[in-house]
């Protein structure tokens, strides 16, 4: 079997910020604590780079489990749980400037628990295919179908039973 090449990681941090930091946010839901995840994770993956063997998982999934973590990590952290009871409690943090389409989908996000959230976001964020994603979760890619086709149609009864609607792009 030939050997899969790695390319450079200028290349890989180049073709991935984007998504990692997109990951990120939509699990934090803020931008400043989704830059310092994504940046952590690609000076880890930097660090770890040499021992990534392409033939065990895709880079895609390789970042979205060093991202998740990363982000996980400062979740549970009490300075960031401080934080954000900050922010919730904080009269001038004000939502109305936000475009309607994105409200409705973070709001719709506060409605997900981290995980449904999670699952998402590595489909429809970093664009794993149901095989990478089952590889993330010890599924077989049917599993992972169905529990996508499970969480739309979850997402379409919190969107229809909230009275909220998504803007037609």
């Amino acid at each position: 079997m030939p050997e899969l090449l790695k390319p450079d990681f200028e290349t890989v941090f180049e073709v991935y910020y984007d998504r990692v930091y997109k990951y990120a946010y939509t699990i934090l839901l803020n931008r400043e604590n989704a830059e310092d995840v994504a940046e952590e994770t690609f000076l880890a993956a930097f660090a770890a780079y040499p021992g990534y063997d392409p033939a065990r998982s895709s880079l895609a999934t390789w970042l979205t489990r060093i991202a998740h973590n990363k982000a996980v990590n400062l979740v549970r952290s009490a300075p960031y749980r401080r934080e954000t009871a900050l922010l919730e409690n904080d009269p001038d943090h004000d939502n109305t400037a936000q475009d309607e389409t994105r409200y409705t989908v973070l709001w719709l996000y506060a409605q997900l628990t981290r995980e449904e959230r999670e699952f998402l976001d590595l489909r429809y964020v970093m664009g794993l295919t149901d095989k990478e994603v089952g590889a993330l979760y010890g599924l077989e890619s049917k599993a992972v179908n169905k529990r996508y086709q499970r969480l739309l149609k979850r997402c379409r009864a919190i969107l229809d039973g909230g009275g909220k609607k998504l803007k037609k792009v």
